[in-house]
């Protein structure tokens, strides 16, 4: 699946050109630059001392995932493996001392709470060009491992990043990832409320109604703590748990964005400047029906980062 986020002016007429990154360095900087890639995802800190192991970014994300990030800017093949598989060791054996990161963090979200006892593992790999092989070397380990091919081009006057996630076509020899739950209306009523739970649905297929009518190339993607939709890595809008009883929605977009969302949504609106996000509080008088210019605002803005 593919991402295209725009990225700043170049100032110069060219197109169509690729431009690759000089260095690691370089790579690291402009994905942390770019907040899209990572907006699900609470970074606790860059090049993590652990001995021989040294993650590139190592984070929380609000499905009680640590999350290992390393980012490489030459070709990735699966010859990687041992790297992650120190990562991931790593993290499992010391769960204590990502705790002490997350508790020293500035700003930590208010809306994730981290369960220690029972925190998986999500390792994420970054990088310009990844042999398709590298996907059958890692689906022989039970950890869930993303590769994200990235490629940054010149188009026009302005800069892209091009985003490839990685996936095998088919079910076949799929992987088994470690401690993935599977969430449906029990996952869900096992901590919610029942009734929450059946709007929570209801709005679900209400978006998904949408998303048809106006034949947007999402997919729906559901998690512990809220259901996405998606176009490839990143989620455009959602509906999210604030609460054991509680909902509301969120749409993915910067803050100068935000100015003009408000200003066709006919409820008031909240942006949350961690998660580089507009909110709405679900109450009975919300629609979504009126809110589909908000829904729509949101999808345009996104497919033309």
């Amino acid at each position: 699946m593919y991402n295209l986020f725009y990225k700043r002016s170049t100032g110069k007429p060219l197109a169509g050109i690729e431009k690759p990154f000089k260095t690691e360095v370089e790579f690291e900087k402009y994905l942390m630059d770019t907040k899209e890639i990572f907006s699900d995802i609470f970074i606790l800190k860059r090049q993590v001392n652990a001995g021989r192991n040294i993650p590139d970014m190592i984070g929380i994300d609000k499905d009680n995932n640590i999350v290992i990030i390393e980012n490489k800017n030459v070709e990735v093949s699966g010859e990687i493996l041992p790297q992650i598989l120190r990562y991931a060791l790593w993290a499992e054996n010391s769960p204590d001392s990502i705790r002490a990161m997350w508790l020293e963090a500035k700003n930590r979200p208010d809306d994730i709470e981290v369960d220690w006892d029972n925190v998986d593992i999500r390792i994420i790999v970054l990088a310009p060009s990844i042999k398709l092989s590298t996907l059958r070397v890692l689906k022989k380990i039970n950890y869930n491992i993303e590769l994200i091919e990235v490629k940054r081009f010149v188009v026009g006057v302005e800069e892209c990043l091009l985003l490839n996630k990685l996936e095998e076509i088919g079910n076949e020899g799929a992987r088994v990832v470690r401690g993935l739950a599977e969430y449906n209306k029990d996952f869900y009523k096992n901590s919610h409320n029942d009734n929450s739970v059946d709007v929570f649905y209801k709005l679900i297929h209400e978006v998904e109604v949408l998303i048809k009518r106006k034949k947007w190339n999402l997919d729906t993607k559901f998690n512990k703590n809220y259901v996405g939709f998606k176009t490839g890595f990143p989620n455009v809008f959602g509906i999210q748990w604030m609460g054991t009883k509680s909902l509301g929605f969120f749409f993915k977009i910067n803050r100068s964005q935000f100015k003009f969302l408000q200003k066709v949504s006919p409820y008031t609106l909240n942006y949350d400047e961690r998660w580089k996000q507009a909110t709405l509080r679900y109450e009975k008088n919300v629609s979504i029906r009126k809110l589909e210019k908000v829904f729509e605002t949101t999808y345009k803005f996104f497919v033309k980062r």
